[in-house]
Parts: C-alpha cells; sequence; structure tokens
C-alpha cells in the first residue's frame, strides 16, 4: 500500500499575522513548512525572541510576483496556503499594528488623507506602491501558475473576504473575487478559499475596540441579521470578528480534510472545531 505523501506547506505571507499563526499550526504538527515574504524572518522575532516552534520554519525572502525569487523552495510543495493582501492602497499596516488604540487613532488622519509620500521619490522605480490589483489577485495568479507545474502539489487555500468593508474601495473585494475565480479554473489542485470579515488577535492591540464593538453591533441585530445585510455594507455589520487563530486553525483542518469550495464566517467557524489536535 502506497504511503501517504509528507506534507510540504508554503505559506505566502507567512510572517504576517495569519501566516505566523498558520506556521505555528503547520510547524507543530510536523509538517515542513516554508513561510515566504519579503522580509524574510519576522520583525517580531527580533523584539520578543524567536520560539521553539519557529525554529522548525524556513523563513524564505522573496517576491511573490517574481517566481525566480522563490523558485528553489518550491520542490516538493504538497500545499499552499496564499494569506497576503491589502485593505487600502495606503499604508494602514501602520494603524492596525500601533500598540495601543490612542496610537492608532493619532496615524489616522494621514491614512485618511492618503499621504503617499513624494511621487518622484526614485525609490518607487524599483520598488511601487502596493495596489490592489497587483497584491490581491497578481500575486495569487503568479504563485498559482508556478505551483501548478509540481507533480506533488494537492492543495491551494486563498484567504479572500466575506465583504467589502465601509469606506473601503470596491477593488478591495472585486480583485479578491478576480484571484478566486482564477484558482477555481485551474484542475492541477483543489482550491479552498476561505471569507473571513474583520480578524482580530492580542498581538495587534489597538483593533480589539473595534472588533468588541463589532461584536455587540451582532449581538443586538442578531434579531435582524437577514434584513441588515441586504443593504449596502450590510453584511460587514452583521459578520462576526474572527480571531486569527481560529481562521488559522480551519486552513489547517480544511488541508486536512482535503476541502475545496468557498466557506463564509460560519463556515470557518465550523471548519476550525473539526482540526485534529
Amino acid at each position: 500500500m502506497a504511503q501517504p505523501i509528507a506534507k510540504k506547506l508554503l505559506v505566502v505571507g507567512g510572517s504576517g499575522f495569519l501566516g505566523l499563526n498558520i506556521c505555528k499550526l503547520a510547524a507543530n504538527k510536523g509538517w515542513e513548512t516554508v513561510s515566504l515574504s519579503r522580509k524574510g524572518e519576522p520583525e517580531i522575532f527580533k523584539e520578543h525572541g524567536k520560539p521553539d516552534w519557529a525554529q522548525k520554519v524556513q523563513w524564505a525572502s522573496g517576491n511573490s510576483l517574481q517566481p525566480e525569487s522563490y523558485k528553489d523552495m518550491l520542490n516538493g510543495v504538497t500545499n499552499v496556503v496564499h494569506s497576503v493582501g491589502i485593505l487600502l492602497e495606503q499604508d494602514y499596516k501602520s494603524v492596525v499594528q500601533a500598540q495601543s488604540f490612542c496610537d492608532a487613532a493619532r496615524r489616522v488622519p494621514r491614512l485618511i488623507l492618503g499621504d503617499q509620500g513624494n511621487p518622484l521619490d526614485p525609490k518607487l522605480k524599483e520598488n511601487p506602491r502596493p495596489t490592489y490589483t497587483m497584491m490581491n489577485r497578481d500575486t495569487v495568479i503568479a504563485v498559482a501558475d508556478q505551483v501548478a507545474k509540481l507533480p506533488t502539489i494537492q492543495s491551494f487555500t486563498y484567504i479572500s473576504a466575506s465583504d467589502v468593508f465601509p469606506l473601503i474601495s470596491p477593488r478591495y473585494i472585486t480583485t479578491k473575487r478576480e484571484a478566486e475565480r482564477y484558482l477555481f479554473r485551474k484542475d492541477e489542485f483543489k482550491t479552498l478559499v476561505l471569507r473571513p470579515g474583520m480578524m482580530y488577535s492580542l498581538q495587534r492591540p489597538s483593533v480589539m475596540p473595534i472588533a468588541g464593538l463589532l461584536q455587540f453591533v451582532n449581538a443586538v441585530t442578531s434579531p435582524f441579521k437577514s434584513s441588515i445585510a441586504s443593504l449596502p455594507g450590510g453584511k460587514y455589520l452583521t459578520a462576526n470578528p474572527l480571531q486569527t487563530e481560529e481562521v488559522a486553525r480551519a486552513v489547517i483542518a480544511g488541508i486536512e480534510n482535503e476541502e475545496s469550495g468557498i466557506f463564509d464566517i460560519e463556515g470557518i467557524e465550523r471548519l476550525s472545531r473539526t482540526m485534529i489536535i
């Protein structure tokens, strides 16, 4: 009887908050785990030390839009998770990564005003500012095209989104849907799409008050959920915020269970509870 192929997981965006949780769970399961990001090893390790599980992960530096930068690490990859994306085309991460709500509030005006710095900066020629099309769609297409060539590839998990957020460009969600459709046209692997709403983590204290507020709104409006969800932006207000750890568990469970298709917020919650510990 043929032995099952040992798992080798490639996490595109593995140094982000969600990516870190995915890498942690995979490494603790004994999977060979490779994180691909521009920075390589996460900055948080320099500040708080490198945990034991992180020693088991290969923290590779590369550009998902440039296959030459990561082709050497693709050999034997069985499963891919794509957790790269941007909510705004401005630098919103300086806000969500703030260490307090007050610190985040001080950074909001620059974000709202869309301060993009000096457009004539020569550095922009080598490193253009990220756009929805580039980050939410094109990175998916580039990686999918490369891993589709692998004889070992089994699945591709894409972290999409439930709906467009209030005050956010519609291109945020349309580029994600375009990426989804592209993946489902691929026959070389199973496609699993997770569509969470807002995600929060204790490592992002600035986001916790917003998550708490949304949870309160969800509880109060639950009898009218269907009516509110049908309104413009209403789906976001009725969407339960998810912890990054919960979404990560759903990712791992989806790979273990060989799932495919689209999982909304309730589906993610159910899937996360099936992860084998």
